[in-house]
């Protein structure tokens, strides 16, 4: 995953007034830790319009021809909610719920960063820091790198 194709992605997700928050390795990174991570994670809303608006402006991936808007209602995720990736030039995760948080539940912890043109809504650190709490090694070494950033030092 390069500069460039989060940079496409994103600026194509603003043309298309897309709701998304950006999360995981690559909302790590805008934090000043630079780690390696193959994917861009999306936090979306259950919203079947902002799901056609996402899906428009995947348009340039060919895997993203598979997808439904009603994949994106609270209806079809009633039972058990079910995430939804895209593998194609890049791997995109899009997420209805990252460790228990929704898009609705992290909207107090949003900033909106410019980075060439293009506003992107991503998590700040207290935010990141509620959807690292799980077991995996990688979120153990991101909630490291992210208390040092958050008191001011190197990760």
């Amino acid at each position: 995953m390069n500069t460039p194709d989060l940079h496409k992605l994103l600026g194509r997700l603003q043309e298309n007034g897309v709701k998304y928050i950006l999360v995981g390795g690559q909302a790590v990174r805008l934090h000043g830790f630079n780690r390696a991570t193959e994917d861009i994670d999306l936090v979306v809303p259950f919203d079947e319009a902002n799901g056609e608006r996402l899906i428009r402006s995947l348009g340039f991936l060919e895997s993203s021809k598979d997808l439904q808007p009603w994949w994106f209602s609270k209806e079809a995720n009633a039972d058990e909610i079910q995430n939804i990736r895209v593998a194609d030039e890049f791997v995109i995760d899009i997420l209805f719920s990252a460790n228990g948080e929704t898009y609705e539940s992290l909207q107090p912890f949003v900033l909106h960063v410019e980075i060439g043109g293009v506003t992107i809504p991503v998590l700040n650190i207290d935010g990141l820091l509620q959807t690292k709490t799980g077991y995996r090694e990688k979120d153990a070494i991101d909630r490291e790198a992210l208390l040092k950033i958050k008191a001011g030092k190197t990760p």
